[in-house]
């Protein structure tokens, strides 16, 4: 078997949902499991998650439907919406809540006759301009749905588009959008990752825990460990090969790396395929063991190379952390100019999970 394992950690899933509950104790929590759980592969999470939370969102219904064949068993927000008007008759048989964020999706309720009322999640535009109504608009929609026999609940909701940013002037300004409908006397749901951890007068009826239910800091400049999160996966592989390079020779596509001294090299199974970005910064090591060799060269489809110098010989066999509990992926993305989110939902298929 290929050595690219990615190990995931039931106890660090418990020990995020503490935390997250512990700073926003007042609210109904919600774990967002949209494009497979972050990468992290659904049915990995659902048997916590079943018991821990009140509910699961997704971006569409095929993922809800997705997560009720693997175990599934809360409500399930579907943060898009639906997009034709047999999904509302499917969210109204599978106990899905519905978001809605536009004229076409509220007139293509009224028009549906359903088995059962359904819970609607008002989406309102308090600053994001993605999707939703106005703040404005609110008022007429919630009117309008409040008329309707297929509603069962109605909860209001925002996105917040600065909420990691600790001086950004659009974030007061959302919150104070959202508590002119305070009036309406409905439910809301304002919190994110970044909100969840840094504002606690957003946290409201229900929070959305998305990015830090993986471990993973929303906060530029922190890591999961700064809030006693955990990563629920480490990824782990090995040197499958290793080479002796005399100076002047090089490495990899493009000939970036040139070596200045004769040197070895480690090959690692794992490239830009299973998930590790190919345009990387100088920076960039792995752990091999407990020593750090620098990644030379680019990344390739299925391998990378690391610089060995700094590694005893008798630890070339030892299993290389690539990202993880102590090697945080935020500093991965940092070093690739991206974010830890684009990594993880990019992990693989073919990477190999075990679960402990």
């Amino acid at each position: 078997m290929r050595p690219l394992v990615a190990y995931f950690s039931n106890a660090a899933l418990e020990n995020n949902i503490k935390i997250l509950k512990g700073k926003s104790p007042q609210s109904q929590h919600c774990a967002v499991l949209k494009a497979d759980a972050y990468g992290h592969r659904v049915e990995n999470l659902l048997p916590i998650i079943n018991r821990t939370v009140d509910y699961i969102a997704v971006a569409m219904r095929e993922e809800a439907d997705d997560i009720r064949q693997k175990g599934g068993k809360l409500p399930i927000l579907l943060l898009e919406g639906v997009f034709a008007p047999e999904e509302y008759q499917r969210a109204s048989e599978s106990n899905y809540l519905v978001a809605i964020g536009n004229e076409r999706q509220l007139r293509m309720l009224a028009e549906s006759d359903l088995t059962a009322p359904i819970g609607i999640f008002v989406k309102v535009d308090t600053g994001m301009h993605r999707l939703g109504f106005t703040p404005e608009e609110a008022f007429s929609v919630v009117e309008r749905l409040r008329a309707l026999s297929t509603v069962a609940s109605i909860t209001l909701m925002t996105h917040f588009a600065t909420s990691d940013e600790a001086d950004s002037p659009l974030f007061p300004k959302q919150i104070e959008r959202m508590a002119q409908l305070e009036r309406l006397g409905l439910p809301q749901s304002m919190a994110n990752s970044a909100a969840i951890l840094r504002a606690p007068t957003t946290h409201q009826s229900i929070v959305r825990m998305g990015i830090s239910l993986y471990g993973v800091s929303p906060i530029e400049g922190t890591t999961g460990a700064d809030f006693g999160l955990r990563p629920l996966i480490t990824l782990r592989s090995k040197v499958i090969h290793t080479t002796e390079i005399e100076a002047g020779e090089s490495v990899g596509y493009g000939a970036r790396f040139v070596a200045t001294e004769r040197m070895p090299i480690g090959v690692i199974a794992c490239g830009y395929a299973d998930c590790y970005p190919r345009e990387i910064s100088e920076e960039a090591y792995v752990l091999v063991g407990d020593h750090r060799a620098k990644i030379v060269g680019r990344p390739a489809m299925d391998m990378m190379m690391i610089d060995l110098r700094s590694v005893p010989k008798s630890a070339w066999d030892q299993p290389v952390e690539i990202f993880g509990e102590r090697l945080p992926i935020e500093r991965v993305a940092a070093w690739a100019g991206t974010i830890p989110y684009t990594i993880l939902t990019h992990l693989a298929k073919r990477v190999h999970y075990i679960v402990n």
